[in-house]
């Protein structure tokens, strides 16, 4: 699967579709964000881009195509921002707690693609998977130069899916908002988790109502 980022174009036809792609890719997102993969029609696209029906075939072959870049794109964020945590160096308590705030953050600001994206829209599950699919694969080598320089001697494939699996999980729970949580004491839940498991953890924090 090729998700790695355009490079821009450089001459002025070429910098209109760039332009028309990226309208169409704010418009969609905006849209999915909203209502969902199944209730957006190319059309709705179109429209909320200022575009012709017809030109949202020149870039997308239909509205699963667009819905799956403007999923990497954001996933393609996430994944630098990650990736700038590991190349930081930090010990392992900082480390952690820094993915953490990152994953907070960028559930922060995509709430509704997240919600979306990793929440019960069976329509999404295929590229929710491939989504998460992705980032393990960032996880896992970052787990793999970890172990090579000491780590915690875990099996770095098995390790990344469950930390994966675990991020998506409590992203789409708390951007659906169901219990108002606060952001300090998800992160703080998700650092004990993955530094001591749910046994050897102390006391929980108190419990504070997101504002």
């Amino acid at each position: 699967m090729d998700v790695s980022p355009r490079s821009e174009p450089r001459t002025a036809p070429a910098r209109s579709r760039s332009e028309t792609r990226r309208r169409l890719l704010q418009a969609g997102t905006a849209l999915f964000a909203r209502r969902g993969l199944h209730r957006v029609t190319s059309h709705d696209v179109a429209r909320a881009a200022g575009v012709a029906a017809g030109t949202f075939y020149l870039h997308f072959e239909d509205k699963e195509a667009l819905f799956r870049e403007v999923v990497f794109q954001a996933v393609r964020g996430l994944r630098e921002r990650l990736d700038a945590v590991h190349r930081r160096g930090l010990a392992r308590d900082a480390a952690v707690r820094a993915r953490a705030e990152e994953l907070l953050g960028f559930a922060e600001e995509n709430r509704e693609l997240v919600r979306v994206l990793f929440g019960r829209d069976h329509d999404t599950a295929g590229v929710g998977q491939d989504a998460l699919d992705f980032l393990a694969e960032t996880s896992e080598r970052n787990l793999r130069q970890r172990d090579s320089a000491g780590g915690c001697g875990l099996h770095p494939a098995v390790t990344a899916q469950a930390l994966v699996g675990m991020w998506a999980r409590v992203a789409a729970w708390w951007a659906a908002a169901p219990s108002g949580v606060s952001r300090e004491d998800v992160i703080e839940t998700l650092v004990r988790i993955q530094l001591s498991g749910t046994q050897s953890a102390p006391s929980a924090p108190p419990h504070r109502s997101r504002p």
